[in-house]
């Protein structure tokens, strides 16, 4: 099959372009297979996860802000809910890899997080994350 070909099917037919690799992959078929594509598609499956990761972080940090420098008592238990769910989400999609990243990371992920919460709340908030990544992520 040629590239073009290959390059075609990717574009056109997503899923039967899929089918194809799966196929040429598991006859170890390695003149069918759309190299660039596949290396394409596998880091596109990386930066998701970790988007998915860091955009949970993001709201976990966001309601314990909320929690943490807003008078709405009431409001509390809902957010305790939101950011045990949060933690789910990121248990089931983290990986160990994604630590250091999400570590370095963790300012400008807070930063999002505080012109949410600020612009809701009309509040000032820390310069700097009052909480430190293991206790985000566990």
């Amino acid at each position: 099959m040629s590239r073009v070909v290959k390059t075609e099917t990717y574009e056109k037919d997503y899923y039967q372009w899929t089918i194809e690799q799966v196929k040429a992959l598991r006859e170890r078929n390695l003149e069918d297979l759309d190299w660039e594509n596949i290396i394409e598609e596998i880091e596109s499956f990386g930066r998701s996860d970790y988007s998915a990761v860091s955009s949970l972080l993001m709201r976990q940090i966001e309601h314990r802000l909320k929690i943490d420098y807003t008078p709405l008592e009431e409001c509390y238990k809902k957010w305790q809910v939101e950011i045990q769910a949060f933690k789910i989400g990121i248990k089931r999609k983290i990986s160990p890899s994604m630590k250091p990243k999400l570590s370095q990371d963790l300012e400008e992920i807070y930063q999002d997080a505080v012109s949410l919460v600020a612009l809701e709340y009309g509040i000032n908030l820390p310069d700097h994350c009052p909480y430190n990544l293991e206790e985000l992520l566990y």
